[in-house]
Order: C-alpha cells, then structure tokens, then sequence
C-alpha cells in the first residue's frame, strides 16, 4: 500500500499544480501537462534531497532555459562528455544509497516534529465500564 500513497500524493501534486497554473481555462490542461511534469521531475523532494530525473537517470537535467543560454554546463559539454556520463551512471546506486539515508532521517525529523504534539493520555477502564 505504500507505493499507492506515494502515487496519490504525486498525483495530486500535479493536479493542484495544474489547477494554480490554468485558473480559469481548465479544457487547455493537456498543453499544460508536460511543462508541469517536467517542473515535477526537476524539483528536488525535501526526502531525498534529491530531483526524481537524477534518481532515475543520475545526473541532473538541462534545463529548457539553459540551452539557448551560454551556461556552465553547456559550455562545459565536450568530446569527454561520455566519460563524464559513464562516470555519472556508475554512481547512481550510490546517490540512491544515500538518498534512501536521507530520507530515513527525514521521516525520523517528521515522527519527533509529530510526536511533539501529541500528549499520551492514560487509558481508564472505568469509563468504558
């Protein structure tokens, strides 16, 4: 049942994304999807400390906005660039590793800020009497 919760909260996440971006005109949401997944895939999740595109393909993706400009990455793309991705894809398991370390402190972060709040009240068989 984990993964289930885990697709639900993804999918509302779009669905509300696309909701904030379409306000009024909500028939044009399939022109709209795509640049909403791909702000999906890109941001990184406050579990992993890490962007779902670098999980699955281990290195960070260009950005459309990055590639009609002069950035460091693209200035820095070359004929090592294969070495470099070979080099990225090697060290895939280990970002997943620690991704995975990551997020058992953040839900260990998430119980403590929970339980914080919440104030332990003894049971009493009387009542129930």
């Amino acid at each position: 049942m984990e993964g289930n919760r885990q697709v639900e909260v993804t999918n509302r996440t779009i669905v509300q994304t696309l909701k904030t971006r379409l306000d009024s005109a909500k028939e044009k949401w399939v022109d709209e999807l795509p640049s909403v997944l791909w702000s999906y895939r890109t941001t990184t999740r406050s579990g992993t400390d890490e962007t779902p595109y670098n999980m699955v393909y281990g290195t960070e993706a260009v950005l459309p906005a990055e590639i009609g400009q002069e950035s460091a990455r693209i200035i820095a793309y070359g004929p090592d660039n294969n070495k470099l991705r070979a080099m990225d894809l090697d060290l895939v398991e280990e970002n997943r590793a620690r991704a995975t370390v990551w997020l058992a402190a953040y839900r260990k972060r998430m119980t403590r800020a929970y339980n914080k709040k919440v104030y332990p009240e003894p049971f009493k068989w009387e009542t129930w009497l």
